[in-house]
C-alpha cells in the first residue's frame, strides 16, 4: 500500500521547479539566446533550457511573461504514479541596467482541483558583462493548500556562458538551503550544472540540484515560436533517497511558452 498523499507534495514541488526553470531560461531570451546562438546568424526566438531543477542567474525583466506545464513520474512510496504542475512567470525591472524581479506562481498539482495547491517564488537578478548573470531568490513562499506542509528555500546563483569551440557552454553554480539539501540535512548546500548548446535550438544538460543528479535535453522545436521543451531523467544515481524520489530514477518534462509585451 502506498503512503499518504502528503508524501506527494515534496515531489510535485520538485516538478514545479522544473517548470519554473524552463520558463526562466525561456524568458531570458535577450541574454541567453544571444549567447547560445553560436555561429548562426539568425538565432531562435527563445533559448533552450540550461537547468533541470536548479535556479539560474538569468531571469525575467519588464515585458517578459511565460506560462508552462510539466510533470514527472513518482516513486513507489507516493500515492500516485505521475503528477504535474503549472507555472506563470512575470518579469519586472531591467536586469541590463539595474536589477530585474522575476515573480512565479506555481500550481503544484494537476491531479486535483486546479489551483487548490500552490506557492510563489521571487528572484532578483542582474545581467553582468561577458554573457553572465547573478541572482538571489526565494522559493515556495505564500503557500496555500497542500503546499503549506512544505518549506521555503533561499538561494544565490551565478550563470555564465563560455565558448567551447563553436558551441556555447553554460556553467551554473549556486548555494541554497532546504530543497537543495540531502534528505535530513540542514544548512546550506551547493548546486550547479552544465549545459552544452550543440545547436542554437538544442542543449544537453547535466544538473546537480544539491540532492540529486538530473540529466536531460532541452529544445526549441520551431525557430520562430518561443516554445521550449525539456525532458530529463531525475536522480539518475539514486543519491536522493528521501520522499522526493525514494531510491528510484524518475522521468520528467516541461513545456514552456514565453513572450514579450
Amino acid at each position: 500500500m502506498r503512503s499518504e498523499r502528503s508524501t506527494n507534495v515534496k515531489t510535485v514541488l520538485a516538478a514545479s521547479a522544473l517548470v519554473a526553470g524552463v520558463l526562466s531560461s525561456g524568458v531570458a531570451t535577450a541574454q541567453s539566446s544571444a549567447a547560445a546562438s553560436g555561429a548562426t546568424n539568425a538565432p531562435a526566438v527563445a533559448a533552450p533550457g540550461l537547468s533541470i531543477g536548479s535556479p539560474i542567474g538569468f531571469g525575467a525583466s519588464w515585458g517578459d511573461i511565460g506560462i508552462g506545464v510539466g510533470g514527472q513520474t513518482l516513486p513507489n512510496t507516493a500515492a500516485d504514479d505521475v503528477d504535474g504542475s503549472a507555472a506563470l512567470v512575470v518579469g519586472l525591472g531591467d536586469a541590463d541596467k539595474y536589477v530585474g524581479l522575476e515573480a512565479v506562481v506555481d500550481v503544484i498539482s494537476l491531479r486535483n482541483d486546479f489551483g487548490d495547491d500552490g506557492a510563489f517564488a521571487l528572484k532578483l537578478h542582474t545581467n553582468l558583462p561577458g554573457n553572465a548573470a547573478f541572482a538571489v531568490g526565494v522559493e515556495n513562499v505564500g503557500r496555500w493548500g497542500r503546499a503549506k506542509t512544505g518549506t521555503s528555500s533561499v538561494y544565490a546563483v551565478g550563470t555564465k556562458f563560455f565558448s567551447l569551440g563553436s558551441m556555447p557552454l553554460a556553467v551554473n553554480l549556486g548555494i541554497g538551503d532546504n530543497r537543495f539539501n540531502d534528505n535530513g540535512d540542514t544548512g546550506a548546500n551547493v548546486f550547479g550544472g552544465l549545459a552544452l548548446y550543440v545547436h542554437p535550438q538544442l542543449s544537453l544538460i547535466s544538473d546537480w540540484t544539491g540532492s540529486a543528479l538530473n540529466l536531460g535535453i532541452s529544445a526549441v522545436p520551431l525557430r520562430s515560436i518561443p516554445l521550449v521543451l525539456t525532458l530529463g531523467a531525475l536522480n539518475v544515481t539514486g543519491e536522493n533517497q528521501g520522499a522526493q524520489f525514494g531510491d528510484d530514477t524518475e522521468f520528467g518534462g516541461a513545456l514552456g511558452y514565453t513572450f514579450r509585451f
